[in-house]
């Protein structure tokens, strides 16, 4: 039984590495490290969609209709300085010429603004890639392996393309073949020292994490596009407040571009200390403390995947929204409560219900039993009655 138990976990430590296996082609592929497949063509994601001819189309509508707001509040400015009278009437027009140049240029400047920040990203991600780096997957594997045998290693494998059978090897069997009695040692590594509960929680940590910086991510190419049409509605106010709508705009798109650093640092960050946090150990310390020790670690580590896009964007500029995709995930998961709570609540007064319903007939019908034994009773008592009147008044008739 307890060689079957330990298959089970480890067929589900598989699984979990395979989708965090996919998670990081995800997570790369929305970041811009890597490129995305678009009818054959390798193209990055957010370079293509901002460039795309529909988008440009929409952007240029968009910019027809801000000449129009631009002369409206070039009006405004003017009506506004007649009465403050604290403004040259030459500023309020040349802020109006600037904010039809501006947009123009601007928008060579965000083009060559994701160009140069996709490429720095790449490159950023090439810089991690060293020779103790691995795979996340090998990586949390190989920290919870326990031990290697028959020259087997870290280095090189890919876990996620083995079986079950072929990381723990085959065991020996008793009852006919049929029920297993020993591990025989001859697979990938030590059945009996890998730490099944240390690679379960940290696989789901990881994976968690990885799904909320992903949702983040994801949400920025849509937030760098809607500030791309928003781009000239913003210059358009330069006349009437000086450039300050301009200026929120310049620090939000900033702080968009830049968050995919905070992402791809944190993971290769990970990455490259979880093989040397693996070797560690608490001097004086059992087995136990141990892995208690390596699964803070790594869950540590994982939380910080989420937690380097808020830090970075800090850095750079504002993150009040750096949290909507664990916000999304904790209110699912709050939500999921709720809702479970109420469904099992209304289940069991449903139980409850349909429980009393059918002791309330029970009750009804041994009330019905009972006052039918008891009609039976009196009855027979009333015609037991009835004819022994009979007979006695006959008897009396007779005598006289």
């Amino acid at each position: 039984m307890l060689i079957f138990l330990q298959e089970i976990c480890l067929q589900l430590v598989l699984w979990l590495l395979q989708m965090i296996d996919g998670l990081m082609e995800i997570f790369s592929a929305i970041s811009g490290v890597t490129n995305v497949n678009y009818y054959g063509r390798q193209v990055n994601m957010l370079e293509f969609l901002a460039g795309d001819s529909t988008v440009g189309a929409v952007f240029w509508c968009i910019f027809i209709l801000a000449v129009g707001l631009t002369c409206i509040f070039t009006i405004v400015g003017l009506v506004k300085n007649m009465i403050a009278n604290n403004r040259n009437v030459s500023t309020i027009v040349g802020k109006f010429f600037l904010a039809l140049l501006g947009t123009l240029a601007m928008l060579a400047v965000v083009f060559l603004g994701i160009l140069i920040a996709n490429s720095l990203l790449q490159l950023l991600a090439k810089i991690f890639q060293v020779q103790n780096t691995t795979k996340l997957s090998n990586a949390i594997f190989n920290a919870c392996v326990g031990e290697w045998i028959n020259g087997y290693s870290a280095s090189g494998v890919n876990i996620t393309s083995y079986s079950v059978r072929d990381i723990f090897g085959t065991y020996k069997s008793a009852l006919f073949g049929v029920w297993p009695k020993e591990w025989k040692c001859n697979g990938m590594v030590n059945p009996n020292s890998f730490m099944y509960l240390p690679s379960l929680i940290s696989g789901i940590a990881i994976l968690v994490s990885l799904i909320i910086a992903t949702l983040n991510l994801a949400k920025r190419i849509y937030e760098i596009i809607y500030l791309y049409f928003c781009m000239p509605v913003s210059m358009s106010t330069m006349p009437m407040d000086d450039g300050a709508r301009f200026k929120n705009w310049r620090e939000q798109f900033v702080t968009k571009i830049i968050l995919a650093y905070g992402a791809v640092l944190s993971v290769n960050v990970f990455v490259l200390l979880l093989p040397l946090i693996q070797h560690m150990r608490i001097w004086g310390a059992g087995g136990f403390a141990n892995t208690i020790f390596l699964i803070f670690m790594i869950i540590g580590g994982a939380m910080v995947i989420p937690a380097g896009q808020t830090l970075f964007a800090r850095l750079f500029g504002q993150a009040d929204d750096m949290h909507a995709g664990g916000g999304f995930l904790r209110s699912a998961f709050y939500g999921g409560r709720i809702i479970g709570g109420m469904t099992v609540g209304l289940a069991a007064k449903g139980i409850k219900g349909v429980a009393h319903v059918i002791a309330e007939r029970k009750k009804a019908g041994e009330e019905d039993k009972k006052k039918d034994s008891n009609d039976g009773k009196t009855d027979s008592g009333d015609k037991y009655t009835e004819s022994g009147s009979t007979n006695t008044l006959t008897g009396v008739s007779g005598d006289s």
